[in-house]
């Protein structure tokens, strides 16, 4: 058989770059190549970067589907289906969406893949196919060794992507993740994990797992492992990380240089709104940053603003913070009402929502507020959000943080923040108001979105 792989956008701007921030790999693509028998044949069409031509004789096309990317995936499933090439469509939002993803596919996997893909295809070949293939949550995942030469010649972030866990354990209500996995939290055994790695070409790595210290000891296990190979990583962390010495030592030794933590906000009461009171319960931010900084490694800290709880000084106050702490990276996102999460369904309930699904709404735009909030106006908000990245991003501000001893650790931080800091700078403006799910010439998309 022919199969096309195709990772959909967000949208695009003809003969405008894509936003550089969301150029990472597609670890996804190249994990079904993988798994994909040798006797068919893949090709793998990035619609970020590429037309996708519709004229292919495809047998069949696979698109894996993110809340974002759902409608351009729609929209190239059905020119597809115009020309009698059926799909098949996985990712998170088949798990947060079942209903939206099988009406707009032919056949639907939802979870996992690893458990299902092979089966898929053979009954496919045998034109048995079932409508919905189903992965249920499990303790531990299948080690698949990515066909990442894929990605050779691509514009990518110089960054492999590596998988070693999947879902995370706490239960945020306004998480994806948490909608998509329901606290649930499944590891991959560390020698196959240790053998990915290896098999890597770049020095830097970005460990894609929602929460990479979830299990600490495991962790801890695992970096004890990888810290011969000498990479130097990126993930995602929970400040409860910082109570636990022996698993800082072993992040730092392994060549840990930045964690991703969600502070989301400085106000207990908001924390405990959104389902994260146990972060109110660990040491002051600033006793549990300077921890990490005497570890060498830099945080990108993220906030979110737009709860009911929310007081009129939340914006200054987390802008103050975030500098005060010589943050190498920070997001300060309005909140978004993912499907599948309670704040979704709560904000449904209330009447609070702009648009029934604002991901396929044709007016959404991304960086738009898509619900009421109580205290301003949903623009109001985005423009708010708005400008803290701008203040923080400006080139005085990214100086000045510069000065710390974690962000010029060596001259490899050094490098690092001022490329990752000059990108964001560069990102702030060209990811505000991009079209969702729209492929457009720009006086096409500034006429659709006149006012």
């Amino acid at each position: 058989m022919k199969i096309g792989l195709i990772k959909p956008s967000m949208g695009k701007i003809i003969d405008e770059p894509y936003v550089k921030s969301w150029s990472m790999q597609p670890l996804e693509i190249a994990v079904l190549a993988a798994m994909t028998p040798e006797h068919h044949e893949v090709s793998f069409v990035d619609d970020r970067f590429e037309t996708v031509d519709f004229d292919v004789p495809y047998d069949v096309v696979a698109i894996p589907v993110e809340t974002y990317t759902a409608k351009r995936g729609y929209t190239i499933a059905k020119e597809f289906k115009k020309r009698g090439v059926p799909s098949v469509m996985g990712g998170i939002q088949a798990s947060l969406c079942e209903d939206e993803v099988v009406s707009n596919s032919d056949f639907t996997v939802v979870g996992g893949a690893e458990d299902t893909w092979q089966s898929f295809l053979d009954n496919f070949e045998k034109g048995a196919s079932q409508k919905i293939y189903r992965s249920p949550p499990g303790k531990s995942l299948k080690q698949i060794m990515p066909k990442r030469e894929l990605f050779d010649g691509r514009p990518y972030i110089s960054m492999d992507m590596v998988e070693t866990g999947r879902g995370c354990p706490f239960t945020c209500d306004f998480c994806a993740i948490n909608g998509a996995f329901k606290g649930s939290y499944a590891t991959k055994e560390l020698d196959g994990i240790v053998q990915d790695i290896a098999n890597t070409k770049g020095k830097f790595l970005y460990f894609v797992d929602d929460n990479f210290v979830s299990r600490p000891q495991r962790t801890i296990d695992l970096c004890n492992e990888i810290a011969p190979l000498k990479k130097k990583w990126f993930s995602h962390g929970s400040i409860t990380m910082t109570n636990n010495d022996k698993l800082m030592t072993a992040l730092s030794d392994s060549g840990c240089a930045n964690i991703l933590i969600g502070f989301e906000s400085l106000n207990p009461k908001v924390l405990q709104a959104m389902g994260k009171s146990w972060n109110t319960k660990q040491r002051e931010y600033t006793e549990s940053l300077s921890k990490l900084r005497d570890h060498g490694i830099t945080v990108y800290g993220t906030f979110v603003f737009g709860y009911d709880q929310d007081d009129p000084d939340v914006f200054e106050r987390t802008l103050e913070f975030a500098l005060e702490q010589k943050m190498a990276l920070a997001a300060f996102n309005h909140l978004v009402p993912f499907p599948g999460t309670a704040l979704f369904d709560r904000m449904k309930k209330d009447g609070r929502l702009l648009h029934d699904k604002w991901w396929l709404d044709d007016s959404y735009r991304f960086g738009e507020v898509a619900f009421q909030p109580s205290t301003m106006s949903p623009e109001q908000l985005a423009e708010s959000c708005l400008g803290l990245r701008n203040e923080f991003y400006s080139y005085p501000n990214i100086a000045k943080r510069l000065v710390d001893k974690a962000n010029a650790k060596n001259l490899y931080q050094v490098g690092a923040f001022l490329a990752s800091n000059v990108m964001s700078h560069k990102g702030v403006a060209a990811r505000q108001y991009w079209p969702v799910g729209d492929v457009l010439t720009r006086s096409e998309f500034e006429a659709k979105h006149a006012k």
